[in-house]
C-alpha cells in the first residue's frame, strides 16, 4: 500500500514493518528495483509533502464520500453490489451472487464508455483514483459507471 502511493506515478518501493519484525530481515531476505532510488526518493518527498496537508486530507474524505454516495445510488437502481467496501479513494464495489464472476464485463463495459476502473479478482470493481481528483471528474465518472453498470446488467 505504501508503494503504489508514495511515488504518485512515479516508480519508488518501500515496506513497512514492525522492529520485531525487522530484526529477523537480513541483507538479501527482501529486494525492491525501486528502493532507494534518488530520483524516487525526492519525488516520494515531494508527494508527502503535498498529500500530508489538511486540504488533501479533508478533501480526500469529502471526495470518498461524494465517490460511495454515488456507487450507492447506482445499487439502489440496479441492485449488483453487496458493499461498497474500502477507505479514502481506494474503493471496491462486490458484486452479488446475482453477479458473481463477472467484474471483467463490468470493467470491459466501463472502458467503452471511456472510464478505467480496475477489477480486484472476479467479484469485485475497483475504483483508485488520484487523491486530488475534482469532484467534477468523480461526477463524470460515476455517470460513465452508470451506464457501463446498466449495459451489464441488461445483458
Amino acid at each position: 500500500t505504501t508503494a503504489k502511493s508514495l511515488g504518485g506515478g512515479f516508480p519508488i518501493a518501500a515496506m513497512l514493518t514492525t522492529s520485531e519484525i525487522a530484526k529477523h530481515l537480513k541483507v538479501g531476505t527482501h529486494g525492491s528495483t525501486y528502493g532507494g532510488n534518488p530520483l524516487g526518493c525526492a519525488v516520494a518527498e515531494k508527494v508527502l509533502d503535498i498529500v500530508n496537508t489538511p486540504e488533501v486530507l479533508d478533501g480526500v474524505k469529502h471526495k470518498e464520500a461524494l465517490f460511495r454516495t454515488g456507487l450507492e445510488k447506482i445499487n439502489t437502481q440496479y441492485q449488483c453490489f453487496s458493499e461498497i467496501r474500502g477507505k479514502g479513494l481506494l474503493l471496491g464495489a462486490v458484486l452479488n451472487e446475482q453477479y458473481a464472476g463477472r467484474s471483467r464485463d463490468f470493467l470491459v463495459a466501463a472502458a467503452a464508455e471511456n472510464l478505467m476502473c480496475l477489477v480486484a479478482g472476479a467479484n469485485v470493481v475497483r475504483f483508485a483514483p488520484s487523491l486530488v481528483i475534482s469532484d467534477e471528474d468523480i461526477i463524470e465518472g460515476l455517470s460513465r459507471f452508470e451506464r457501463a453498470v446498466a449495459k451489464t446488467v441488461a445483458s
